[in-house]
């Protein structure tokens, strides 16, 4: 009787490849699709000249451990008998160790790992493997670039947003805390004009004070799919209570519930708490459509200084950046070294 299949041996490589099955096997194995999490696929090459033969190359893919619980090697999962891994484990060259593994399907299988792979990787490996740059980048010639820098950067900015770059109109604003030290987060810029580039916050939060103690900041946009940044320093005006209301009031309803509320980066303790007084902040405002928060403040940086970055592939890396003393005098135009 032969032998009946008792083992699982699960295959990102050559083994699944049918010519390879019949050499090694003498019969085509029955698989089906998996995945080992914690995993990601490379590529090595192989010198032992039998595997060469059956397999028809020497490149053979190889799977290491990943930090990233996102990362999953992909392959298939085969039954196989005991001869049959006996003749997996003779196939297989001295560097790579069987390694029994849990797959994503839940199925408990064998597997083939290079032995220096089977060592955890390190962030800094892990990070290091990740790819940059990694899609066609846009084309930049600063000799091209218009006078105006609010001109150049509409034009980035409609043509991030024309390449599919998400919410390409994010950007992190930089302030200076009350201990001195830097502070930032991510805003949705409102508007951008001649006098410079909007955003609006609540004045009693962290930023709000922040701005009112040192009213000077700078405002980053990355768009990774171009490899493109802008960045934007200058000093920062709070535009007339008038202004500040409107801008509130074309927000959305749950939008104007949340700037009623107030406490921003206060302690919560619940979230029971919060939810209770969102709902409360939502009924006020729809029994008073017209209602603003005094508080709500809409804020125009006056650029002195804007860079325009331009990644190359080859990291020749384009930046050119405009000038001014103030807002009244001519923008002056420098090319930078990377």
């Amino acid at each position: 009787m032969a032998d009946r299949p008792v083992h699982h041996l699960f295959s990102y490589g050559t083994l699944q490849q049918p010519e390879v099955q019949l050499s090694q096997f003498g019969r085509l194995l029955d698989g089906r699709p998996d995945s080992l999490p914690g995993h990601r696929m490379t590529t090595v090459r192989i010198t032992d000249p039998a595997v060469i033969r059956a397999s028809g190359t020497d490149q053979h893919p190889m799977v290491v451990t990943s930090p990233d619980p996102e990362d999953a090697a992909e392959g298939h999962v085969f039954a196989i008998t005991d001869a049959e891994l006996a003749a997996a484990d003779a196939y297989e060259v001295d560097d790579y160790a069987r390694v029994e593994v849990t797959l994503r399907s839940g199925t408990r299988a064998w597997v083939y790992l290079d032995r220096a792979s089977t060592r955890p990787v390190s962030v800094r490996e892990w990070l290091r493997s990740l790819e940059v740059f990694a899609g066609s980048l846009a084309d930049f010639d600063p000799a091209d670039a218009p006078a105006d820098p609010v001109d150049l950067f509409l034009d980035w900015l409609r043509e991030a947003v024309a390449a599919g770059v998400p919410d390409a109109h994010a950007m992190t604003l930089s302030t200076v805390g009350e201990d001195g030290g830097p502070d930032a987060r991510v805003l949705i810029l409102k508007n951008v004009d001649g006098d410079g580039w909007q955003f609006a916050v609540h004045a009693g939060s962290p930023k709000g004070r922040q701005l009112a103690d040192r009213p000077l900041a700078a405002l980053t946009f990355y768009w990774p799919q171009l490899g493109r940044q802008v960045r934007v320093r200058g000093g920062v005006e709070p535009a007339s209570p008038e202004q500040s209301a409107a801008d509130l009031l074309a927000r959305a309803p749950s939008a104007r519930a949340e700037v009623l509320l107030g406490r921003q980066s206060d302690h919560l303790d619940t979230p029971g708490e919060r939810e209770g007084a969102f709902r409360a902040a939502l009924a006020r405002i729809e029994a008073e459509p017209d209602l603003v928060s005094a508080e709500w403040t809409l804020y125009t940086l006056v650029p002195s200084q804007i860079e325009f970055w331009q990644a190359d592939k080859d990291r020749l890396h384009n930046r050119l950046r405009y000038e001014r003393a103030d807002r009244h005098t001519p923008w002056e135009r420098h090319l930078l070294w990377p």
